[in-house]
């Protein structure tokens, strides 16, 4: 390799531009630079907004918060695809095809007779010590059922100065990068169609539709219910699974959303538990059944191994199948091929050395420490790295200085079988978009493989990791905020058009309810509705005290009714400590300007929102989730940007925006989710949320006004009232029944009793009382447990209707109404408690699973505890 130059894709061996680049360079010309990069810029923020999330921090809080999440945060699609010519994709797709088959066979072969291993064609310190050979017996169960250890695969391929692809490295185990392709060519098409006019190109869709397709009938045919396992929003691929879920057809579960009862996987849902048939594993093997494997990372799901031993859910793929891509493996595929298939590689692997023999310890010290031979090249281009799997850190060993050359050589002789020496490929070139220019840069190609019941079909594209200059080529992980290509395979005059048939030979059961409703993702719902219904009441109640503040020398009655509010302030949250009177003007402004602070209340609570968003991007349409992350990062940017040193009333005057923003977003999100959310998903526990936030928020509110040692005195008790219609948003409601009398019992009604009014007691509960016994009623798979539950749960919203019945009934008719009402707080109270209760039995009856000792009966999809709970 001394003195190699990297291949030029866009250029052939002549110098002269390759035939299939050469319409796409005029559009590129045409487009120009500055107008590439733009598109570019509009690919990347249409790539984040797929998963929920912002491609950059809207405020610094708000941007840790989503950079957490790992999702496609500040990845870029360069808008200059790969171009693959027909013939060249049909060689590599042979070569695919065959290494998958080699993997298939090898996996197989090492989990059953090993012969691999007797014939010495693999040492067997690369099996044992392998971190992905795990130690759990299912290939008699795999055998029976005609089942793959691999059904998905994808590898990452180098086109090395010969002008060949070679590969870099296989992916087995979870082989993420498909959604990303997906989305690629979505927003390439979207944000460029002029790159695309007049070129023939082989589609992707044909791939996914025989993917799912093949998943539904690995699950047993077309009532097979599959899953994606996702570790969740922190893992760095959650934008890929996302996607993933959403173009098979299957819901997105973390481990937590599933549980194992009678030997099958069972998913938590809102309305019992669904039989999981099919499960596409997207979570590290080693850590996904904490009874049998004691893996890191994310905690998996107990007993489902042995689950998958008895066949009752298929997974794909097969955990123990990740030690074959452990760079030791790959050195002796050649062998191993030519063995088990009498063939040779069709595509070769980066040169690499196992450690492990004598020989290829000789040349790794004889360019360690003397002169390389002139056949192997250059130290620059050679690195060690772990033979097993282990997450070592790769020594580049241009990068070694003599002390660090020794320390390596001395583990090396320590254990040598650890080791693999491996050449560091010189990657072709492709042109991308810099920022100033179009720049050559070194690219990967990560290309995929799906195995059915009539073999092998391969993604006519893929992805392309795109390397900075100088930058180590190594097969590192797609999706960490990287640049990517998309990847286009030309159509030749032999390749005809095939569309995949989408139709299935059965007629699909009409469903009106969504049962399936992760009990997870419905928990999520639910306090999106609480938070959303926190921000409303805090902007009312801070609106209606800086009315009260409006003047800067607020009269005796003014100021008993600040006192009144400032201590609602504290008892709903919205501060730490009660700002008081003796502070004087100035200082409680000040207290209530430190609310809308980027430490604040509303602040807080809009960075819970926007973190819920990635969990519930599946489940949001994407004009929800583009409301909620860009408006919601806007709020929280006006926030963080608000001067810190202004006079009293310029204080107000800002407060007095924000409260007007804050309640329009939760306004507008409501109403989104009105308009776009199917009642029986998660709009309905989105509502439970808001219904159960509302009715505690007015307890709370009459329960504090009145609570004054003087509120039944003369003249106290209607200015009471007064504030309580306004905080509860009800004075022209009630001064278009009453005009301008206020008396207790009328105030009473309207805010405790009248099931007409929105912003009462009584409409919370009707709401809450019909939403739960629709949950039960809804659903005929429902276990008759939870459907008593349900029915308990509406019967106590009903029995809190009545107590406040009661409460309002004995002040009519008392001869002191003043007094009556007065000594309601401690009544009112307790009815804030009862419905926190109810909040607190919502939870446990849909959003926890209980563990019970012992399974007594099983109806289709739903299994019931001895309690008749949900298992």
């Amino acid at each position: 390799m001394n003195g190699a130059i990297p291949i030029d894709e866009m250029v052939n061996g002549q110098g002269g531009v390759r035939p299939q680049w050469r319409r796409l360079l005029s559009a590129i010309s045409d487009l120009g630079h500055q107008e590439l990069r733009s598109r570019q810029q509009q690919i990347a923020l249409a790539l984040a907004d797929q998963t929920g999330a912002l491609p950059s921090s809207p405020s610094s809080s708000a941007g840790e918060t989503l950079e957490a999440q790992g999702s496609f945060i500040g990845a870029q699609c360069d808008p200059i695809p790969l171009l693959l010519k027909a013939d060249e994709f049909s060689r590599l797709e042979a070569g695919i095809i065959q290494r998958a088959r080699l993997q298939e066979a090898l996996l197989l072969d090492v989990y059953g007779e090993r012969n691999v291993l007797a014939d010495h064609l693999l040492p067997p310190a690369l099996v044992w010590a392998n971190k992905g050979f795990l130690r759990c017996g299912m290939v008699d169960a795999l055998r029976q059922a005609g089942q793959h250890f691999i059904s998905s695969y994808a590898v990452d391929l180098v086109r090395e100065t010969d002008g060949e692809w070679r590969v870099l490295a296989d992916r087995v185990r979870q082989g993420n990068g498909i959604g990303l392709a997906l989305e690629n060519r979505r927003q390439m098409t979207r944000m460029i169609p002029e790159l695309f006019a007049g070129v023939a190109l082989q589609r992707l869709r044909p791939f996914l539709e025989c993917w799912q397709d093949s998943v539904q009938k690995t699950g047993g045919g077309e009532t097979a219910n599959p899953a994606l396992l996702t570790p969740g929003p922190s893992s760095p691929f959650w934008s890929e699974h996302v996607i993933l879920a959403r173009e098979l057809g299957c819901p997105l579960v973390e481990a937590g959303d599933l549980t194992v009862r009678e030997g099958a996987l069972w998913l938590k849902t809102v309305r019992g538990l669904r039989k999981i048939d099919v499960l596409l594993v997207r979570q590290n093997a080693d850590s996904i059944d904490p009874l049998e494997l004691e893996g890191t990372g994310p905690a998996g799901v107990s007993g489902l191994l042995d689950a998958a031993r008895n066949g009752s859910v298929r997974l794909i793929n097969d955990p123990r199948a990740g030690f074959v891509e452990a760079l030791g493996v790959q050195s002796f595929l050649p062998d191993i091929v030519s063995r088990l298939f009498g063939e040779t590689l069709n595509l070769e692997n980066v040169e690499s050395l196992w450690l492990g023999q004598p020989e290829n310890r000789a040349f790794l010290e004889q360019i360690l420490f003397g002169r390389p031979e002139p056949d192997h090249g250059r130290t620059d281009y050679w690195a060690v790295a772990s033979a097993i799997g282990e997450e070592l850190p790769v020594q580049r060993l241009a990068t070694l200085d003599d002390g660090q050359r020794t320390l390596l050589w001395e583990k090396i002789l320590a254990e040598p079988w650890r080791y693999v020496a491996c050449r560091e490929p010189l990657a072709s070139l492709s042109p991308c978009v810099g920022d100033k220019e179009i720049v050559p840069r070194s690219i990967v190609l990560r290309m995929f493989a799906i195995q059915d019941e009539n073999g092998w079909s391969v993604l006519p594209g893929g992805v392309c990791r795109v390397f900075d200059a100088g930058q180590a080529i190594t097969a590192g992980p797609i999706g960490e905020g990287q640049t990517t290509k998309d990847v286009w395979v030309m159509v030749d005059e032999t390749f005809s058009f095939q569309e995949t048939s989408f139709s299935t030979p059965y007629p699909l059961a009409i469903r009106r309810s969504q049962g399936d409703l992760p009990s997870r993702a419905a928990d999520d719902f639910f306090w999106l509705g609480r938070y959303l219904e926190q921000i409303e009441s805090g902007a009312r109640l801070l609106r209606v005290i800086m009315t009260h503040m409006s003047g800067t020398d607020p009269s005796p009655r003014e100021l008993a009714d600040i006192a009144v509010l400032m201590r609602q302030m504290r008892t709903m949250g919205l501060v730490q400590e009660t700002p008081v009177a003796a502070y004087g003007y100035a200082g409680m402004v000040r207290g209530l300007f430190a609310i809308g602070g980027s430490d604040g209340f509303f602040a807080r609570v809009l960075r819970k929102i926007i973190r819920l968003v990635p969990e519930l991007v599946d489940r949001l349409t994407q004009d929800v989730r583009d409301f909620i992350s860009h408006r919601g990062g806007e709020l929280l940017k006006k926030i963080d940007q608000r001067p810190r040193r202004i006079d009293p009333a310029r204080m107000l005057d800002q407060l007095s925006g924000l409260t007007s923003d804050l309640l329009l977003y939760s306004a507008t999100l409501s109403g989104f989710a009105a308009e776009s959310m199917v009642l029986s998903g998660g709009r309905q526990f989105l509502d439970l949320g808001r219904r159960i936030e509302r009715a505690s928020s007015v307890l709370l509110i009459c329960s504090g006004v009145l609570e004054q040692p003087d509120v039944y005195q003369r003249g106290r008790m209607e200015a009471a009232l007064r504030l309580m219609l306004q905080l509860c948003d009800s004075v022209i409601t009630y001064r278009s029944r009453y005009f301008g009398v206020v008396q207790p019992a009328p105030v009473l009604d309207l805010l405790l009793l009248d099931e007409d009014n929105p912003r009462g007691v009584a409409y919370q509960l009707a709401a809450l009382r019909n939403s739960l016994t629709g949950l039960a009623s809804d659903s005929p798979f429902m276990p008759e447990g939870l459907r008593s539950a349900s029915y308990e749960l509406a019967h106590t919203a009903e029995n809190i209707r009545a107590t406040l019945a009661g409460m309002v009934a004995s002040v009519v008719s008392a001869s002191s109404q003043d007094a009556a009402t007065a000594a309601l707080p401690p009544a009112l109270k307790e009815m804030h408690e009862a419905v926190l209760h109810l909040s607190e039995q919502i939870g446990r009856s849909y959003f926890s699973v209980l563990n019970s000792a012992r399974l007594v009966g099983i109806e289709s999809e739903t299994v019931l505890d001895t309690d008749g709970t949900v298992a």
